[in-house]
């Protein structure tokens, strides 16, 4: 006996929000995307979370924890606006890793270097933020887009901060 509420189904459904159809597809792809790199910069935050050495130490392990925690939170925000467009969101790290912009790297490097990196993906994150911004206002899904804004801004601020850490 079958119970019905395990019954297998397909996570995309239909919904009427005035986004067409074909445009809720491509926004929730050009999401998951952004999904990707957010994971992929998690978890490399993560990891000069737990190997920073040096005598910035305290300073960038903090950041970071805090910086990491962001990101997680937003992770799970971004994949529910994706399931709210009807669409299914990206699930493993075999699909981050092949979505994402971000280079999967786990090299021993100076706290330098670590930040640096963190720099630089983080700035691919706001190209990949900036251009589906512009893409979800014309398909007029501001919703997307408004949410979007918000991490943009995150974004900018963690690279003034770890801009900072850095500087000569």
């Amino acid at each position: 006996m079958t119970i019905q509420a395990l019954k297998p189904n397909t996570p995309e459904f239909e919904r009427s929000a005035g986004i067409t159809p074909e445009d809720r597809k491509a926004i929730a792809e050009k999401l998951g995307v952004v999904l990707a790199d957010t994971y992929m910069l998690f978890i490399k935050t993560q990891g000069v979370h737990w190997n920073v050495t040096g005598p910035a130490f305290f300073s960038i392990h903090k950041l970071t924890e805090e910086h990491y925690e962001n990101l997680y939170a937003s992770i799970d925000e971004l994949a529910e606006r994706i399931r709210a467009l009807g669409m299914k969101a990206p699930a493993s790290y075999t699909k981050y890793g092949a979505l994402s912009s971000i280079k999967d790297v786990d090299e021993p490097k100076s706290a330098g270097d670590m930040i640096k990196m963190l720099i630089a993906d983080h700035e691919t994150t706001i190209q990949t933020l900036r251009d589906a911004v512009e893409s979800f206002e014309d398909k007029k899904d501001f919703v997307t887009a408004d949410m979007l804004v918000g991490r943009l801004t995150w974004h900018e601020e963690a690279v003034w901060m770890l801009n900072a850490i850095v500087a000569e």
